[in-house]
């Protein structure tokens, strides 16, 4: 049992543990299902945390046993199981949250895309868990005569004991802490550069693109662009030229040609009213287009703020409490704080929680689009939610060889930003 506590706070504990790792369990498995089972929810971002849930769980599965472990002894084989899982999962999950904000670094300063954010998961991997991995085991089979085996009584379940607290600090608090300050870094960094990249488009509306990116709700395939272009140094001439030569004498006609894109995504189509031919626009002006650009750089700031403040407090949430905790620990050998013990039992449990908080944060559109087409209403027309928009262009101005791009817009990552948070 628990040195120093009463059989009435270990009981509480121990329910405080279960049920919040029983929560923890419940948002990793909706996290599983979306992701494996919807395509919209597979952004960048979302990716990671799919990768991190794993590690939530087991270390939930450890939390569960909570303080089974310690009352069946230190040397017991469900002790050194629940101090191997603690180990390996606790400090992955601040690592997995750098990792996260090391993809927001790349997305703002590097401008790499989901492709190139994907050739890293295997880096990323290899260190959150398979770091971990080779020091939890190792503290497997570590023991000495005056200070017994690594893994014991650690007063909320069986992690290191007492005695080896300075490993406590080495391999756990100490590299988190590190990743905290660091994700804090760079999301104050992006969010600076965001802001001034707003500020840009805000003050320049007729200077050329000011793009801005999207590090946390990018997805790279939730719009689909097909255009279709006609070459007129290739086909176009080389026909002109055949039908030349064919009759000298023919009086031939400049060809027309004309430009159009196809654009597929999800979403509820919208119908729109109907209009005289006469009084549809058939160009948007430069002054509409920055308005609306600065419209979703406005909402892509205040989203990406909210991203970024949700990712930190809940790291904050996560590490302060134990943090304190395990320096009293530390400053009063053999004397354990209730207060502190409880808030550490509560708060480190829920790490799976606040992912899938995050995960849905930062996927809340395709989280209500999923939830309106499971709703009743929706089930008689399948075909609800899924629309294809054409947009068709013809204008002279782009009939040359080469695409134009609008002299104010957003980059297309950022457009699914203002959405996001």
């Amino acid at each position: 049992m628990s040195s120093s506590l009463t059989v009435g706070e270990n009981d509480a504990l121990e329910i405080t543990e279960r049920f919040c790792s029983i929560l923890s369990i419940l948002g990793c498995s909706f996290v599983m299902i979306t992701f494996l089972s919807f395509p919209t929810f597979r952004k960048p971002i979302n990716r990671l945390v799919f990768y991190a849930i794993w590690g939530n769980i087991l270390c939930n599965v450890g939390s569960l046993v909570s303080l089974a472990g310690i009352r069946a002894g230190q040397y017991a084989a469900l002790c050194q199981f629940q101090g191997f899982l603690i180990q390996l999962c606790l400090p992955a999950d601040a690592m997995w949250n750098l990792c996260m904000a090391i993809n927001v670094y790349l997305t703002v300063f590097r401008k790499y895309n989901a492709a190139q954010l994907r050739k890293l998961e295997w880096i990323y991997l290899t260190v959150c868990y398979g770091g971990t991995f080779v020091v939890a085991l190792t503290y497997c089979f570590i023991s000495t005569e005056n200070s017994g085996r690594i893994y014991g009584n650690a007063t909320l379940w069986c992690w290191i004991a007492p005695k080896w607290d300075g490993l406590r600090v080495a391999t756990c608090y100490g590299p988190a802490w590190v990743c905290i300050v660091t994700i804090f870094t760079i999301y104050f960094l992006a969010g600076r550069r965001i802001l001034m990249k707003k500020r840009q488009l805000g003050s320049s509306p007729s200077t050329d693109s000011v793009p801005l990116e999207n590090p946390f709700t990018s997805h790279g395939t939730t719009e689909i662009l097909v255009t279709r272009e006609v070459n007129m140094e290739t086909n176009s001439v080389a026909e002109l030229a055949r039908q030349r030569d064919v009759d000298p004498t023919r009086e031939l006609a400049s060809p027309v040609f004309e430009q159009y894109n196809v654009t597929v995504g999800r979403g509820e189509v919208k119908q729109w009213p109907q209009q005289d031919a006469a009084q549809k626009p058939k160009f948007q002006t430069m002054e509409a287009q920055y308005r609306d650009v600065t419209a979703e750089a406005e909402a892509a700031a205040s989203g990406y703020l909210k991203c970024a403040s949700l990712f930190f407090v809940s790291l904050l949430i996560t590490w302060v409490p134990s943090s304190i905790f395990r320096v009293y620990s530390l400053a009063h050998p053999g004397s354990v704080s209730w207060p502190l013990a409880y808030l550490a039992g509560l708060v480190l449990p829920l790490m799976g929680f606040w992912n899938s908080v995050i995960y849905v944060v930062t996927s809340w559109g395709a989280v209500t689009s999923l939830f309106t087409q499971l709703s009743p209403r929706k089930w008689s027309n399948p075909m609800n939610g899924i629309g294809i928009r054409r947009r068709r262009t013809i204008n002279s101005a782009h009939c040359s060889t080469h695409r134009r791009r609008s002299p104010v817009s957003l980059s297309d990552s950022m457009k699914g930003f203002a959405g996001g948070c």
